[in-house]
């Protein structure tokens, strides 16, 4: 029976894997915020969602903290960057909601124990690979700060729900790249599979953020 439904929600996971990784490109290339980038957009997020779900219901299975870890981060860009466009009148003193700080603590959680793993495989045992979380927990935590800020203090920039919208959402499909590569490629050390989508998307997203900050970009978004 746990054959059965560990094999059910690994199919699950790929099946959903497939739509994110088709769907993320289409709305990353119609960045007007229009039909095409809605619908796709819409794809690309419950795709993500499907994703979290399974991984965490097999990490918890196979007792893999880690990847229980890494899922929550994966959730925690996509739904904070989902949550953006609700959250567009902060600046005009808009509360969070419960969600969103349930979403923080929860983050905050995961980004603490990524960070104490790291340590403990670089300065307990050596181990390179204690670079990848070190690399999600600093990412993750520093997007936690980010939030409450955000949360706390109205944000000075009118368009920083589209700036956190970006981030999310291009940030979450880094995030399956990587579970893409580390299934099929193997690299030595094996820290390179799981830190090189970010190396390589993340001067995108920076040029897209940067675009938008100078209003070059086109936005179709109520």
């Amino acid at each position: 029976m746990d054959t059965i439904i560990i094999d059910s929600l690994r199919w699950m996971h790929i099946i959903a894997g497939s739509l994110a990784l088709l769907s993320g490109p289409v709305a990353m290339l119609n960045q007007d915020g229009g039909r095409l980038h809605r619908q796709s957009g819409k794809i690309y997020f419950w795709s993500m969602l499907v994703i979290f779900v399974t991984s965490i219901v097999l990490s918890v299975l196979r007792e893999n903290w880690f990847l229980f870890m890494v899922g929550i981060f994966s959730c925690y860009l996509v739904l904070t960057g989902y949550r953006a466009l609700s959250l567009k009148m902060l600046h005009k003193g808009q509360k969070a909601a419960t969600f969103d700080w349930i979403i923080l603590v929860f983050s905050a959680i995961a980004g603490a124990g990524l960070l104490l793993m790291a340590g403990w495989l670089l300065l307990s045992k050596g181990n390179t690979f204690g670079l990848v979380p070190l690399a999600f927990g600093i990412v993750l935590t520093s997007g936690v700060i980010g939030d409450y800020k955000r949360f706390t203090v109205p944000p000075k920039e009118k368009n920083h729900w589209l700036i956190k919208h970006i981030i999310g959402m291009m940030g979450g499909y880094i995030a399956t790249i990587t579970a893409f590569l580390v299934q099929n490629v193997s690299l030595s050390p094996a820290f390179i599979t799981w830190l090189l989508p970010t190396l390589i998307i993340s001067p995108f997203i920076s040029y897209t953020v940067r675009k938008f900050k100078k209003g070059k970009g086109k936005v179709l978004l109520p």
